[in-house]
């Protein structure tokens, strides 16, 4: 008993303090009906009294499974043993019919805090036909002899004192409920607004953090394409420095070429010599190759494309510095040197363009 009666730890709260005062009025509508029945000798409140044992044992029985966390199945079980003390005291003292009644509303009043929604409607119906049975039962049968009513006063007004006060519990334990969810509700709702500032607030910042990024992406990009520019404008420079064309009188040009040569500066070299000559109508240019510690296979090929092309704009070309190794590499790779002039030094060069130009008019 001590068991049952302590602190639930798995189960209903409110469930098992309903249980303890269910106990507590059938315990005392118990020694009611025995001493009333013992008083006045009336077999029906022997037989109430026994039935209150049974009702006593299904409720100590399902304070155990609420402590077992099988809440649904004490209610259950509560609700099945109201209803069936409720027609055993139509049944037996159709004069205690004000009492039975309130076995419907009192299983209604216990469904409908613990089950599914679903669950008390049904139950409902079922405390209808319950109640048109008990009324039934009580008008027209009566199967023991009547008791007067002025012996079982005073049990049903003890009685039905018990019945209001515990209906009563539950429909207080009900609203406690029901207000318990709704503070839960307004605080989750509150907890939900906070996080919704609080998501608000961090669009927010990282809006503005992207708006920056952005404009940082922006102001780099720009500083990017200035300094793309500026480095094209410095290549351009430093490939034109690299790649000097001087004009020695208006119509003779000298190219000196400095350094090693690949594709690209063949080509850079190629374009600007095409360049020079269209611009100062030029007549003769003097390339110096000199500079260009290694001449290969490419490197020659490359120097004759210069060659042609500068013949098909008109200019007659001399090749500058042909050192004894490069004119072997030339000879090596079969290139055709008929109709290009060759000069050891700029100077041979020169002492020979300069009166050739005079003689022209040049």
């Amino acid at each position: 008993m001590t068991v049952w009666l302590g602190a639930v730890s798995r189960g209903s709260q409110p469930l098992h303090q309903f249980l303890i005062w269910a106990v507590v009025a059938t315990s005392i509508a118990i020694v009611v009906f025995l001493v009333a029945g013992a008083f006045f000798e009336l077999t029906q409140l022997f037989i109430l009294a026994a039935g209150g044992g049974v009702f006593l044992a299904a409720q100590l029985g399902s304070l155990w499974l609420n402590r077992q966390g099988k809440v649904k199945t004490a209610v259950y079980l509560m609700c099945g043993i109201i209803a069936a003390y409720a027609l055993l005291i139509t049944i037996v003292t159709p004069e205690l019919l004000v009492i039975s009644i309130f076995g419907p509303i009192m299983i209604i009043a216990l469904a409908k805090p613990y089950l599914d929604r679903r669950v008390p409607r049904v139950m409902s119906m079922s405390a209808i036909g319950l109640t048109l049975i008990i009324v039934s039962l009580g008008v027209y049968l009566r199967p023991l002899t009547p008791i007067a009513i002025e012996l079982i006063g005073l049990p049903t007004i003890l009685i039905t004192t018990l019945v209001v006060a515990i209906i009563l519990l539950l429909l207080w334990q009900n609203y406690i409920r029901l207000e318990t969810a709704l503070q839960q509700s307004e605080q989750a709702n509150a907890e939900l607004q906070q996080i919704k500032q609080g998501l608000e607030q961090q669009v927010a910042q990282r809006t503005n953090d992207l708006r920056q990024t952005v404009n940082k992406l922006e102001a780099q990009f720009y500083e990017q394409s200035r300094m793309r520019a500026a480095l094209e404008q410095q290549r351009e420079v430093i490939r034109n420095l690299s790649v000097p064309i001087l004009p020695v009188t208006d119509h003779i040009l000298v190219m000196p070429l400095i350094g090693e040569l690949d594709r690209q500066r063949l080509e850079d070299i190629n374009q600007q010599a095409l360049d020079a000559i269209d611009q100062w109508r030029a007549q003769m240019l003097l390339i110096d190759i000199t500079g260009v510690p290694v001449v290969d296979e490419a490197v020659a090929k490359g120097v004759i494309a210069i060659v042609q092309a500068a013949r098909l704009l008109g200019a007659q070309v001399c090749l500058i510095g042909i050192r004894p190794e490069v004119a072997q590499a030339l000879v090596a790779v079969n290139i055709d040197l008929q109709g290009i002039q060759s000069f050891a030094t700029l100077q041979d060069a020169l002492a020979r363009a300069l009166p050739a130009a005079k003689a022209r008019g040049a």
